[in-house]
């Protein structure tokens, strides 16, 4: 444990997203303190739960104390229990434990955390505050999500195409990106609930329906439940070339269509939270991964 420095991080998952991960997983002795008042996100990935199942003890929600309790309406920024809340901050930062005081705001200047730090300093001055944009910003690759079965059907075109049918090579999405190039894909926390029927054996009718004998052979040679899909992890990587807007494949179905080239499973699968859209993930996880593999 570093005992000789106090230091806070300020951060807003919805700019330093990478960096607050990179930092969870560089330093094993550094807490994620979360100072919202209502520990919710529209991306799954900062909601409560997602962050405990992630970085267990590490996570600690101090909204409780440090939240602001005029963050729905508009007014000025007013902490909970301001006096406990820093107490506990400075009994952390004591013990050796380095800080990231989490919100989701961007702009630091305008959030209730810079009112944390002011409070902070003003009772220990030898805090050392380290802002993002101090900080070399880490390496990443970017991550897409996908539900279940689809994530297991990209990672596996050998045995799509040994039953007759083309790879899937195209993954739909209402959205476009100009980003070219490797891309990893995350098995998202939850399956396509179409695919299967109530007691969650996968429903073999579709693939016949949809696609022929072949979609037949392929339901086959699929994992037959929901459980024998892994979720919540990267579990492959492919290459995006392009994104289209028509297509002759039969997997297109539109608005867009992002073209995968040599998509590839690895293992073992890698647990991470994932996010809407394209996401970044520190390249320091994908390295450690790849280190214990080799």
């Amino acid at each position: 444990m570093n005992a000789n420095h106090m230091q806070v991080y300020p951060c807003g998952y919805s700019r330093d997203a990478a960096l607050i991960r990179h930092l969870m997983q560089t330093d094993p002795w550094m807490l994620l303190i979360d100072t919202r008042y209502t520990p919710r996100s529209q991306m799954p990935a900062w909601n409560e739960a997602a962050l405990r199942a992630t970085y267990g003890a590490r996570y600690r929600w101090a909204g409780k104390y440090l939240g602001n309790q005029n963050h729905a309406r508009g007014g000025p920024i007013s902490l909970r229990d301001a006096e406990t809340g820093i107490g506990g901050l400075i009994r952390y930062l004591r013990e050796g434990y380095p800080l990231i005081l989490l919100c989701g705001c961007r702009e630091y200047s305008q959030c209730h955390v810079s009112m944390i730090v002011s409070l902070l300093q003003a009772v220990l001055s030898s805090v050392q505050v380290i802002l993002p944009e101090t900080l070399p910003q880490p390496e990443s690759v970017q991550c897409i999500s996908v539900r279940q079965p689809w994530t297991w059907i990209l990672t596996h075109p050998e045995i799509v195409q040994t039953c007759g049918m083309p790879p899937k090579a195209v993954e739909n999405r209402d959205w476009s990106t100009r980003y070219r190039g490797l891309l990893y894909l995350h098995a998202g926390s939850q399956v396509d609930e179409t695919l299967f029927h109530p007691d969650g054996q996968l429903d073999h009718a579709f693939w016949q329906w949809r696609f022929g004998e072949p979609g037949t052979r392929l339901a086959e040679r699929m994992p037959q439940t929901k459980e024998a899909y892994s979720r919540k992890a990267i579990v492959g990587k492919a290459e995006l070339v392009d994104v289209v807007e028509e297509s002759d494949s039969p997997w297109f179905l539109g608005r867009y269509g992002l073209i995968l080239n040599q998509a590839q499973p690895f293992g073992p699968i890698l647990n991470y939270p994932g996010a809407r859209k394209l996401f970044a993930v520190p390249q320091t996880v994908i390295e450690q991964r790849e280190d214990k593999t080799a």
